[in-house]
């Protein structure tokens, strides 16, 4: 009895537990039904939240690898060096050294007035310039920042490199210049001020999640196998700079936290003394970065003291064309101003190169293309010669993060 008692009883339960398990079933569906709607919604909108002329790579801070040193001319013997003997001598000499994450780690040894690596390691990366040429390079890079303590610090890290660097081979016992981080150090500062403030390597991810180093790259007129592009008023040639290793310091700004923006085609007209640059300060009320730029670009006449130089050097290098002799002599002078600043901490004033001397019409100028670029795309050569060998291959997603 009791038997046939728990056979019919539970028939009720077994209708409630079907009933339940249509609701549940019925719940799934809705979900996934839910789920495929909203992915396909999603991916509608992607458009929107992909910024096709940033490009991103990595996760972690970007870091720059540098070294900095004084060089003393006057010191050097080689035939090679006559340039630098005649125009520099004994006088401040600031050299800047920008190294691949591998090049930087490499280790070197000097003897016999050669320079060699360890067995297995390789220099390619490294890319030797005067501190004038540097600052020229580092007004198309924006280290970002964050607060710490109400204060901006620097996104991107220094990760000084303290290699001695032999500036004359084929000499016995060539001589050799020291690295000085502290030099560096000013180096940065007089081309991006936000490293005169302390610098915090290590924080929770959290204090910089919306900051980003930028590197802004203008196109510049190309033939079908030479591409050549533009970071501050620095050029490279694609793929032979990638190929060669003088890019490859920009290895070490592959991160999450870094974006290459691509500004379009920039033109040139010297004819005019004008170029694309020059036009939009012109037009915008930057009167004083106009000038600046064009007689940056398009340089008058030489005074009397360049033109003596001049014809001191072309004694010592007579195959050098004039344009090529006065070309070096003025660079020469903006170096010489620019290092005696760094190494006695005075004001670079007018030696500095325009787009640092004129930052807010250079800022200006870089969000205005940043405007007229949307909704373009990029010359594809851009992608293979440049973003993925660097490892800036992926979008920015922007709308999401912002959000």
């Amino acid at each position: 009895m009791r038997a046939s008692t728990r056979h019919e009883a539970p028939s009720d339960g077994d209708g409630i537990f079907e009933s339940f398990s249509d609701m549940v079933l019925c719940t799934v569906i809705v979900l996934i039904t839910l789920v495929v709607v909203l992915a396909l919604n999603v991916v509608e909108q992607l458009n929107v939240y992909i910024e096709p002329n940033h490009f991103s790579g990595g996760a972690t801070r970007p870091w720059i690898y540098l070294q900095a040193q004084q060089a003393d001319y006057s010191k050097t013997t080689a035939a090679n060096l006559s340039f630098e003997r005649a125009v520099y001598g004994d006088q401040p000499f600031v050299m800047v050294n920008l190294f691949s994450p591998n090049s930087a780690n490499t280790k070197t040894s000097v003897e016999d007035g050669l320079v060699s690596a360890e067995e297995g390691q390789s220099f390619h990366g490294q890319y030797d310039l005067t501190a004038f040429n540097f600052l020229q390079l580092a007004a198309g890079i924006e280290p970002g920042t964050f607060p710490v303590n109400g204060n901006p610090t620097a996104l991107l890290l220094p990760k000084f490199s303290h290699k001695d660097i032999l500036l004359e081979t084929g000499v016995p016992n060539g001589y050799t210049a020291k690295s000085d981080s502290d030099l560096a150090l000013k180096t940065m500062a007089l081309a991006w001020p936000v490293y005169n403030q302390q610098l915090f390597p290590r924080r929770a991810a959290k204090d910089y999640l919306h900051a980003r180093t930028k590197i802004f790259v203008e196109v510049l007129d190309s033939t079908e196998d030479t591409h050549r592009i533009m970071i501050g008023h620095t050029v490279f040639t694609l793929p032979q700079d990638i190929e060669n290793g003088r890019l490859g310091w920009l290895a070490g700004f592959s991160s999450g936290l870094t974006e290459v923006v691509y500004l379009g085609e920039a033109w040139s007209d010297p004819a005019a003394r004008t170029n694309k640059r020059i036009e939009f300060f012109e037009q915008n009320g930057f009167e004083e970065a106009a000038a600046a730029y064009r007689a940056f670009s398009f340089p008058e006449a030489l005074n009397s003291q360049q033109q003596t130089m001049v014809r001191k050097l072309a004694s010592i290098g007579p195959n050098l064309t004039q344009a090529q002799l006065e070309n070096y002599v003025r660079s020469a002078e903006a170096q010489q101003n620019i290092s005696r600043a760094i190494i006695n901490g005075g004001d670079a004033g007018s030696s500095l190169p325009p787009l640092l001397a004129h930052k807010d019409a250079w800022k200006a100028y870089t969000e205005s293309c940043i405007q007229a670029e949307l909704g373009t795309t990029p010359p594809a050569w851009l992608m293979s010669e440049f973003l993925v060998p660097l490892g800036f291959d992926q979008a920015v997603v922007r709308g999401l993060r912002d959000s």
